[in-house]
């Protein structure tokens, strides 16, 4: 097995195994990784996320010679899930997107076990981010060519993530009010973060302001009077921008500030037990919409995106006359995924972690990643992303 570093965090989380140090410029890199695979004899090379430059640019040459790309992620499936993939995630999974293939491959997949046997274990999340970051930050002169993928500093984030917590009763209690008053029915949009490359790559928007502007103009125009828009913030967003602040001014704006509620709080399961529909751009909260039975449309494809599961109407219609999922389709859906793509494990438990890798390198050995006769077809998500301009990666 042979490992590259990119960054002094990545050596940090290396520790002291044996690793190929790049120190060069992304420009360089692709003929470097290239040289790196012929030179070994690479067969199989695994990343965490194909989207990142470094890690696209090795993908682009892995494929171009032939060597066979394995893509991890976390769950599709949550909260104790990872993903491993042929090629890529969600645009680019090769994962089938209709019912019928997808009831073939659950028809001898076992139950979905929904229980939690890795829970999260306190700071341990922390810790890991601390030393990646915080290596990368004070050690950067040891690779000085090296350019992180988020878009903000760390230190942005860290001020935000404290911020939060300070905040956690407030904006909990603030949250509360909100539900306990919803009386009058109500529409949920879960929102994402503008670094996540599911909105950078994997969607027609340049942010999550330009989808609210499309949401807010469709919504103003086509639902029903007395229907109110609850706008959930990503529990995971710590970039900039203000949205309890912003996010009056964008509804003002298509005059429906008193029909629009932006909340930084509570599990999903509050807002979905009894919405009337769940509306995001490609987010996996769409599968907490799904497993509640409610209607669910994405505005860019995501992996759970397939007739029969999502409302498949445009938006204008959907605030009027939402399309339901089928439950056994879902469930169909939900055991295919288990069986093909998904293990049991995670990054935030030390035993899941083990679990993970083990599991991920079984998959690996024994050719069992992604459904059979997969591995040979086009990603079937690319049409419709085609469609809506999004360049496929």
């Amino acid at each position: 097995m042979y490992r590259i570093n990119l960054c002094p965090g990545d050596r940090a989380a290396w520790g002291f195994g044996h690793a190929t140090a790049y120190r060069g410029r992304l420009s360089a890199w692709p003929a470097f990784v290239a040289a790196f695979m012929q030179r070994h004899g690479i067969t199989d090379i695994v990343m965490h996320s194909e989207q990142r430059p470094y890690h696209h640019e090795a993908a682009r040459e892995a494929r171009r010679l032939g060597v066979r790309v394995i893509v991890t992620e976390l769950g599709y499936l949550r909260p104790d899930w990872m993903t491993v993939e042929l090629y890529g995630n969600s645009l680019d999974s090769l994962f089938p997107a209709d019912a019928a293939t997808i009831r073939a491959l659950a028809a001898d997949a076992p139950p979905v076990d929904t229980s939690v046997l890795y829970p999260r274990e306190a700071g341990l999340e922390t810790v890991d981010d601390l030393k990646t970051n915080l290596s990368n930050v004070f050690l950067w002169f040891l690779y000085p060519h090296y350019r992180q993928h988020g878009l903000y500093h760390p230190f942005v984030a860290y001020a935000r993530f404290l911020w939060r917590e300070g905040h956690l009763k407030a904006r909990t209690a603030a949250a509360q009010a909100v539900r306990d008053r919803l009386a009058a029915p109500f529409f949920l949009f879960a929102m994402q973060t503008d670094t996540d490359f599911q909105i950078r790559t994997n969607s027609q928007y340049a942010d999550t302001t330009e989808a609210f502007g499309e949401v807010f103009a469709s919504f103003a125009a086509h639902a029903p009077p007395g229907t109110r828009l609850v706008c959930k913030k990503h529990p995971g967003d710590l970039g900039p921008v203000n949205w309890a602040a912003r996010m009056p001014q964008l509804a003002a704006a298509h005059g429906i500030a008193d029909r629009v509620d932006f909340v930084d709080g509570l599990p999903m399961s509050a807002w979905t037990r009894d919405a009337l529909g769940l509306v995001t751009i490609n987010s996996s909260a769409g599968l907490d919409g799904l497993a509640a039975g409610i209607p669910t449309l994405t505005l860019s494809p995501a992996i759970y995106d397939v007739p029969g599961l999502t409302a498949q109407q445009p938006l204008d219609d959907f605030w009027t006359a939402p399309q339901r999922p089928d439950p056994s389709l879902f469930d169909a859906f939900r055991r295919a995924l288990a069986a093909s793509i998904q293990v049991r494990g995670t990054i935030y438990n030390r035993a899941g972690t083990r679990a993970a890798a083990e599991a991920i390198a079984h998959r690996i050995a024994t050719g069992t990643v992604n459904a059979p006769d997969t591995a040979d077809r086009l990603p079937p998500r690319h049409g419709r992303a085609a469609a809506l301009g999004i360049r496929p990666r």
